[in-house]
């Protein structure tokens, strides 16, 4: 692995950390997601400090460059995340349906009870 590549993964790494951090005291963003990131980080860490790691994986699954390993796991971990932000998405969709639906409900409920309210103060005055 050439040193330009694992001086990229350290400074991509420092800069995800500390945006990470920055967001969490800022309260921008759920623990749950800041944890995925700093993993992401964090790996991202150990792949620029300990480029043998890389290489050991790298014959251990056949691969002929680290880079390609390291992009490999760059982009896998991205759709990992791709798709739990879809699964989140298609979730609240849902719920979004349902409130929509009833507040409708409800809207045309209240319209109702003031229809029959203003009916009954009508009759109550001749």
């Amino acid at each position: 692995m050439s040193n330009s590549l694992r001086t990229i993964l350290l400074i991509a790494a420092a800069v995800s950390a500390c945006w990470i951090l920055y967001q969490i005291r800022r309260l921008k963003i759920k623990l749950d997601h800041a944890i995925y990131w700093i993993v992401f980080a964090v790996l991202l860490a150990v792949l620029g400090i300990f480029p043998e790691v890389t290489y050991w994986l790298t014959r251990k699954l056949g691969m002929i460059s680290p880079a390609n390993l390291i992009f490999l796991v760059i982009i896998f971990l991205l759709l990992v995340k791709v798709f739990t932000l879809s699964m989140l998405t298609s979730q609240l969709e849902d719920k979004i349906t349902v409130l929509s639906a009833e507040v409708a409900l409800r809207s045309l409920d209240a319209e109702h009870r003031l229809e029959v309210q203003e009916e009954k103060e009508e009759g109550q005055n001749p």
